[in-house]
């Protein structure tokens, strides 16, 4: 075999593996286009894979053209070099895109992991406080008024004992399916703790805190929750509401006259809402007072 012959072989070697490097390339893109949103997924595949395509059909036209007509070989090297750098590049960017999304992927769901009880798939407690810090700080700032609901899952540890701890993880999944459809803004909802729950209404002054609470109880008590062993009674929940006016509340605070408004919806035989002020240099024995409580 001549040199020439040698020469040119060794160029649609190239050539070959130009284009089987590139459809390698659609490899890693599938794999990006799986983590991204169905419609964003759909056309970034299409796109990429029209270039693709597109790339290798201008390979495959060059090797065609290589192979019919007269070698040019200084030509034909060089040609066939710039796509054999270029779709080791393709490929190159291709994966490392993926190893990146991938990395991304994982920071994301450790990011969420830390913010959301796996119980509700609502803010865990230490993101609905650190929320609500930030409610306050605005509150301040702004002079504007909010609310807080601070809800219990009435004889939960009935639940518990009488039907087990994962029925009483599904009571608190599907409560928490409950409030998030019932609140207007369901970054505001977190677990706080055990069976409570704990709920910013930005911009909510006592009235409308009040409606929504109310509206809450109602549909919580109206929520059928089914159990392998037996049928669960209806749920009900005890709330306790807190106003804040911007007058540099605390989180602390709004929690502890929320705490003070739920121990009394226990009191008042549960399943009702408390709102609770503060009452400070009163001659009381409790710091707050409950002004309105409704079963």
């Amino acid at each position: 075999m001549t040199i020439p012959a040698i020469s040119n072989l060794i160029i649609q070697l190239i050539l070959a593996i130009s284009v089987a490097f590139l459809f390698s390339a659609l490899l890693p893109i599938r794999w990006i286009c799986a983590m991204l949103p169905r419609g964003l997924a759909r056309s970034t595949w299409r796109s990429m894979s029209v270039l693709i395509i597109f790339s290798a059909a201008g390979v495959a036209v060059f090797l065609r053209i290589n192979t019919t007509e007269a070698p040019n070989p200084h030509d034909d090297w060089l040609v066939s070099l710039v796509f054999l750098a270029a779709s080791i590049f393709v490929l190159t960017v291709c994966t490392l895109a993926l190893h990146t999304a991938k990395d991304l992927s994982k920071i994301a769901d450790l990011e969420h992991a830390a913010i959301i009880d796996p119980v509700t798939e609502l803010f865990n407690r230490r993101h609905i406080m650190a929320l609500l810090d930030a409610q306050c700080q605005h509150s301040s700032q702004h002079n504007s008024p909010f609310s807080i609901l601070l809800i219990d899952v009435d004889n939960f540890k009935t639940i518990n004992d009488t039907f087990g701890h994962r029925t009483g993880d599904t009571v608190l999944k599907e409560l928490g399916r409950v409030i998030a459809h019932i609140i207007p803004d369901s970054r505001s909802i977190g677990r706080y703790g055990g069976e409570e729950f704990l709920v910013i209404l930005p911009q909510s002054a006592s009235s409308e805190a009040w409606r929504i609470a109310e509206e809450l109880r109602a549909a919580v008590q109206s929520t059928k929750i089914a159990s392998q062993r037996a049928p669960i009674n209806s749920p009900t929940i005890s709330i306790g509401i807190a106003t804040a006016y911007g007058w540099k509340e605390t989180s602390e605070d709004l929690i502890e006259i929320a705490d003070q408004a739920l121990y009394s919806a226990k009191a008042a035989g549960r399943n009702c809402v408390c709102h609770a002020f503060e009452s400070s240099g009163r001659p009381l024995e409790s710091k707050f007072t409950v002004v309105s409580a409704a079963q």
